[in-house]
């Protein structure tokens, strides 16, 4: 556990996506703007991926979720509260897509999600 949960300045919120097979990648909308957003995968039997792909649609891969406990058939996306104010049409695209967003405002979501947040945020400027 971790003692003080990661805390994103930027009001951003984690959007789960199903994913099936290593085909997920296909279905996520390209990112406006040349901006980046970080990926984690919820097992590792999604792996791997055509890199390249992902990087033209504007996404990072970091990482496995949570290697010790696998989540399932997911991906994760952390998309900042910024990239959905000036993009509505985008996230309203995004956002239909997901099986769920989780709040990283909220004390709960960073608590569970403490260790995959500290993924996304390690990579996020790297």
């Amino acid at each position: 556990m971790t003692a003080t949960p990661t805390i994103p300045t930027d009001g951003a919120v984690i959007v789960r996506l199903r994913a099936p097979d290593p085909g997920w990648i296909s279905e996520l909308p390209v990112v406006p703007d040349s901006r980046t957003l970080t990926v984690t995968v919820g097992r590792s039997d999604l792996l791997p991926v055509p890199v390249d792909e992902l990087m033209v649609r504007g996404y990072r891969l970091v990482g496995v979720a949570a290697e010790h406990r696998p989540i399932g058939p997911t991906v994760d996306v952390m998309v900042p509260a910024g990239l959905r104010e000036d993009e509505p049409e985008w996230w309203a695209q995004f956002e239909s897509l997901a099986e769920r967003v989780f709040d990283l405002r909220m004390g709960p979501v960073r608590f569970v999600l403490a260790a995959e947040i500290d993924v996304h945020l390690r990579h996020a400027e790297a």
